[in-house]
């Protein structure tokens, strides 16, 4: 009974969420004759500057009023999991209420793991869980899933939450080299099956506080590249997030793993009678396992890992950190307004040339959106002119925002023609500016989803003893005692088992089991194997033990 109460209680909750996260103007424009309902991890400014064109816009076109109902959860790991849970629970009632099936642990299993390759589809249990979903209109009650990386809506097409509502159909003109390429520098700008479409470009950068470099002896005009953010001098002055619950870091750090990648193939030799197949896979082998100490050594120079990326740019921005791996868009917006602000430039933000991937900001329709053709206007605004302007101009401009720049590059090709140049608030064109990053996605697609736990549980949940062995490390070169901290630093780089073609037995796990108590096991234990490791690196930095033994464990 009680089981039952609780499972009311979070079905209940799960249910009103939507109505307590929706936007203040509720009650205001609640008199509107058409609704849009936009999941979103979009900031404020974007919200409003959207939602007020779209509104203008839409009038124009249907002579009716609209409400943007925005339900704003934080970042997309909360927006995932709120769909995750919504459409499980709307999943199941549907099994049980209509179907009249039981629930069983693998009917949820099947769900769970669900694809829309209809070939895996292998057990008569699972076409029939799988066809029941993916042929129904099972609604989440939201239209619209906006903003993120396109990898998360790669994700989540598959899963079927995501369903093509004939826009491309409609305007075939818009889906092409002129317009938005398919492809650019390696990633896909949108699903060839319509399903979601890239309406902005993000990538990822450097933002720098020259005053809180120039404290460390730094030039923060000299910090250009990924590598120099493991400088001993910035020993606790990194502002980092969790790429676990964040999605833009999760890709960054899929930058810095590709960029390494890229750097190994260019150096290696070009051996007589190798294979073009074989160069490859040692490239990409040994790039993976230097990008993962990149990423080690950065870490520990971290001061926090953050939940969300507005903590970092405070903290950049107030000087209590240096230098912070941050969104693109927020990053030249900070700086834009400390200038406003303050008169000088303070804060600076870079892109690492050869390190910074393109990705595509994208937007999608629900399955079961309830208010579809309105949501299927309001993508057509943000992928038209119209809304592109708004995203890309500057304040005041003709078409651009009334309140706010957004700091977004646009999509469309057009934007970037000579006639818009003077209206553009960001400089540069990423078709041109961005094209040299030498992207391949098939290098990283086996171990995406991988990357995040190999840094949380080597660098995150350990990071004390990582900080704790790094500075005994940078201790010991400074007085001297060279050997002890190079044999504590290999110990500290061991990542025996996490070589790229390794990753199924070590980490894969944790995203596959079916028990969560498996899965937390092997959580647990991958974290106590890197905590011991660290405190050895720290022992023989500091010459508290026998560097012979603790090289042979």
């Amino acid at each position: 009974m009680l089981r039952k109460s609780l499972l009311g209680l979070s079905l209940a909750a799960v249910l009103s969420l939507p109505f307590l996260v929706r936007d203040s103007r509720s009650a205001i424009d609640a008199a509107a004759d058409d609704t849009v309902v936009i999941l979103t991890g979009h900031n404020e400014n974007l919200r409003y500057e959207l939602g007020r064109g779209f509104r203008e816009w839409y009038r124009r076109r249907t002579g009716r009023t609209v409400y943007v109902d925005w339900r704003f959860l934080g970042g997309v790991s909360e927006v995932i999991r709120y769909l995750d849970s919504v459409y499980t629970g709307a999943f199941r009632y549907h099994w049980e209420h209509d179907l009249h099936r039981p629930w069983t642990d693998e009917v949820q299993r099947i769900f769970v793991h669900r694809t829309a390759d209809r070939s895996r589809w292998k057990t008569q249990l699972e076409r029939e869980v799988c066809g029941s979903f993916y042929d129904s209109s099972i609604s989440s009650g939201v239209d619209l899933f906006f903003g993120g990386g396109a990898s998360e809506f790669v994700i989540q097409a598959d899963l079927g939450t995501l369903v093509d509502c004939g826009l491309r159909e409609e305007h075939p003109e818009w889906f092409c080299d002129e317009a938005i390429p398919h492809h650019f520098a390696g990633e896909e700008l949108w699903d060839g099956q319509g399903r979601w479409f890239g309406q902005v470009f993000s990538t990822f950068g450097i933002l720098i506080n020259r005053d809180a470099l120039a404290a460390r002896g730094v030039d923060g005009d000299g910090i250009v590249q990924w590598e120099q953010l493991a400088d001993p001098r910035l020993v606790g002055m990194v502002a980092l997030a969790d790429p676990s619950k964040s999605s833009a870091l999760l890709k960054a750090c899929e930058s810095i793993i590709q960029q390494q990648m890229l750097f190994c193939l260019r150096e290696m030799p070009r051996e007589e009678g190798m294979a073009p197949e074989e160069r490859e896979r040692r490239g990409v082998a040994e790039g993976w396992m230097r990008g993962l100490r990149l990423l080690q050594r950065i870490s520990a120079n971290a001061r926090y890992y953050a939940d969300a990326p507005s903590k970092m740019i405070l903290d950049v921005s107030s000087g209590n950190s240096a230098v912070g791996i941050i969104v693109d868009f927020m990053g030249q917006s900070q700086v834009d307004e400390d200038r406003r602000r303050c008169g000088h430039g303070r804060l600076r933000f870079v892109l690492p040339a050869n390190g910074s991937a393109i990705s595509a900001d994208p937007i999608a329709m629900l399955r079961g959106a309830p208010n579809a053709n309105v949501a299927k206007l309001f993508m057509e605004y943000v992928l038209g002119l119209d809304g592109q302007k708004v995203v890309s101009f500057a304040v005041g401009t003709p078409g651009g925002p009334v309140r706010s720049g957004l700091f977004r590059p646009a999509m469309r090709r057009e934007i970037y023609s000579a006639e818009f140049d003077p209206y553009r608030l960001v400089s540069g064109n990423p078709y041109v500016d961005l094209a040299d990053f030498d992207y391949h996605r098939e290098r990283t697609i086996a171990v995406y989803a991988a990357l995040k736990w190999a840094v949380k549980y080597s660098c995150i949940v350990p990071h004390g003893e990582l900080v704790e062995a790094w500075r005994a490390i940078l201790e010991a070169r400074e007085e001297g005692r060279w050997e002890a901290a190079e044999n504590a630093l290999r110990v500290l780089e061991d990542f025996s088992g996490f070589a790229i073609g390794e990753i199924s037995q070590t980490l894969e796990p944790i995203l596959h089991q079916a028990s969560p108590a498996k899965s937390l096991a092997l959580q647990r234990k991958i974290t106590r194997r890197f905590q011991e490791q660290y405190a050895r690196a720290r022992r023989m930095a500091e010459a508290k033990e026998d560097p012979t033994i603790s090289l042979a464990r």
